[in-house]
């Protein structure tokens, strides 16, 4: 069996991460060996650490893409829940991994703002901070992801997504 990538984008506080939790139980439940490469925890696990500049966001994600391919061609399937706010790092990450299925966690700049575990979009209205995809750094929706979820809590959606990592499995 070989691996896959599910690359799980969408705005910060979109949902990407409970999504990913909730999918590797259901995978787990199927004995399909699976590991999540959270963003922000691998983005904290990485020294030297990566910055939010365009130049190390796009180090960061090559990063990210390399390891996901990495653990995919060893079997498991590789969840990664990161922003991804460019269609090129999507792309590459595509383009390295064995296999891919890229979900777009959908979710309303209401929702977002709403939700906002990390304060990021506070911090942006504020003026403290700045470069947050959705707030004032653009997001690039996908344009034809494999499955779309509507936030972290769709359970239709990890269903799809079940199937597309078995058919993607062989």
């Amino acid at each position: 069996m070989s691996g896959v990538v599910v690359w799980l984008t969408g705005k910060p506080s979109s949902g990407k991460s409970t999504l990913a939790s909730a999918l590797h139980a259901r995978l787990t439940q199927e004995q399909i060996a699976g590991c999540v490469l959270d963003g922000d925890q691998v983005r904290a696990a990485f020294f030297p650490r990566h910055g939010y500049d365009p130049k190390s966001r796009d180090e960061y994600y090559a990063t990210l893409a390399a390891l996901a391919a990495l653990l995919a061609r060893q079997g498991l399937v590789v969840l990664v829940p990161a922003t991804a706010h460019l269609k090129a790092f999507r792309e590459r990450a595509r383009a390295s991994a064995p296999s891919f299925v890229e979900v777009y966690v959908e979710a309303s700049q209401a929702e977002v703002e709403a939700r906002d575990a990390k304060g990021l979009y506070r911090a942006v209205h504020e003026g403290r901070a700045g470069g947050v995809p959705g707030a004032d750094v653009g997001y690039e929706v996908p344009e034809h992801p494999d499955v779309v979820a509507h936030g972290g809590h769709d359970t239709g959606a990890i269903e799809a997504i079940v199937l597309a990592v078995i058919e993607r499995r062989g």
